[in-house]
């Protein structure tokens, strides 16, 4: 029997494993933070995924949201990024756009992981 903690658990792991092996990096964040965004996000990620799985909320309708946000965080960082670049570093609304994108794709990298492989909590 999977319990929700643990798969839980083990999707925040796969978060924080992907970015400190450089995933998050090879796909563009910036090589000074690459491996922090993974502990922060795989935490953010950890506790709305325990809200969810605890409220009872409706996992497969809340993970496919998730993967649709995870993706729009991910286009977030990937356009602050390029913005950033193309201003020489001075327009800081890009940067933490290229920042906070990166911290949220790896929440919703978390939690979509987490709600797509607990099972229901039964009681």
């Amino acid at each position: 029997m999977r319990h929700p903690a643990i798969t839980t658990a083990i999707a925040a792991a796969i978060t924080v494993a992907l970015a400190q092996f450089g995933a998050s990096q090879a796909l563009g964040a910036h090589p000074f933070w690459a491996a922090q965004i993974g502990w922060i996000g795989a935490g953010v990620g950890l506790v709305l995924a325990g809200l969810v799985l605890v409220l009872g909320w409706p996992r497969r309708k809340l993970a496919a949201l998730a993967a649709l946000l995870t993706a729009a965080a991910y286009a977030a960082a990937y356009f602050g990024k390029a913005e950033f670049a193309a201003s020489y570093a001075e327009n800081q609304l890009a940067g933490q756009f290229w920042y906070f994108g990166w911290i949220a794709a790896a929440t919703g990298l978390t939690l979509t992981l987490a709600l797509a492989l607990a099972r229901p909590i039964r009681g």
